[in-house]
């Protein structure tokens, strides 16, 4: 998954582009199944000189297991 982080005036953009079919899989499953419930936001760093960020999204109860075509 290639993920690209962009910070603008009023917000943050978290782009996400699947590379596998893998990740096409998991992305669709969140455009129909994620919530808008942010269940934790942070970032870290530590002494070696890494950092690190996640997000946390809700998931639907009853997910959506099926996708329309046109």
């Amino acid at each position: 998954m290639k993920v690209t982080m962009n910070e603008y005036e009023s917000c943050f953009s978290i782009d996400l582009e699947a590379e596998t079919m893998e990740d096409a899989s998991v992305l669709v499953r969140f455009g129909m199944n994620g919530t808008k419930e942010l269940i934790h936001k942070g970032a870290n760093s530590y002494k070696d000189g890494t950092f690190y960020g996640s997000l946390t999204i809700g998931k639907r109860k009853r997910t959506v297991t099926g996708i329309a075509g046109k």
